[in-house]
């Protein structure tokens, strides 16, 4: 038998829940060490729909990148997420930060492949300079100058977005910073190191007027679509660590729909 405690011990060694944010919550956020975890489900989010299809699949752990318990549970009913894995019994295990910043994490996998596409140099700065962890985003310079239409396009097809949201900086794109998730919070700490671009996800309302004061061309595609990968790299991991456990990947993961119209605005 596979226990939780192994698919923790695995997953701590390459993304070591010590270094998450202050403000995170990753970890054994439901059920015991000595559960079994023979069946894993591999999701972004924890929800209804996900929770549903791996008690269809008889997974008994559930691991998602976004923390199930984030905010102090006022509550729970059997609506909640939290509620709905008690009954199914079935534990959660959720690395959020510690794999945003890990060396084979989301943010250096994701270099990996805008490396081609845009042209970069390959003389990657991290953003958090530690050696144990890619930090908080990185900054590359391209081989060439983009502008905003051009970059856009490309990163539509990259990340298989329906819509990139941009605003215009005052200068033509050649050094970028990445950050997936919510990386717009880091604007004016990025906009001292000389960028010209912030790709990420999830920009607030307020943040496209601070890019626009910083001069910084701003990127949005998309919370889910920049983080959509970290399922991708754990099961690659843990397929190798444990092959005799079922890993199933979550296909209920995004709620958001699009509509599409013809022309860009």
């Amino acid at each position: 038998m596979i226990s939780v405690e192994q698919i923790y011990n695995a997953i701590n060694a390459i993304a070591p829940f010590s270094t998450q944010e202050k403000w995170d919550n990753s970890g054994l956020l439901v059920g015991a060490k000595n559960m079994p975890a023979n069946k894993i489900y591999l999701t972004l989010d924890i929800s209804i729909d996900t929770i549903s299809e791996a008690k269809e699949l008889g997974a008994d752990l559930i691991i998602s990148h976004h923390p199930v318990i984030f905010s102090p549970l006022k509550s729970i009913t059997p609506n909640d997420s939290v509620w709905q894995l008690i009954h199914s019994d079935m534990s959660a295990i959720c690395v959020h930060t510690p794999l945003d910043i890990a060396k084979t994490g989301i943010n250096a996998r994701v270099y990996q492949i805008l490396k081609l596409s845009l042209s970069l140099k390959g003389d990657y700065q991290f953003f958090d300079n530690t050696s144990d962890k890619i930090g908080i985003g990185w900054i590359d310079k391209t081989d060439k100058e983009w502008d905003e239409i051009s970059l856009a396009e490309v990163l539509q097809k990259i990340f298989n977005v329906p819509v990139v949201r941009y605003s215009k900086g005052n200068k033509p794109i050649s050094r970028i910073y990445f950050c997936s998730g919510s990386g717009s919070s880091m604007l004016e700490e990025v906009a001292e190191m000389g960028v010209d671009a912030v790709i990420t996800g999830d920009v607030k309302h307020d943040r496209w007027y601070t890019a626009r004061n910083l001069g910084i061309s701003l990127f949005d595609c998309g919370h889910y679509y920049t983080e959509k990968i970290a399922v991708q790299i754990l099961k690659e991991y843990l397929q190798d660590k444990f092959s005799e456990a079922e890993i199933f990947c979550s296909t209920k993961d995004n709620p958001v729909y699009y509509i599409m119209g013809d022309n860009n605005i």
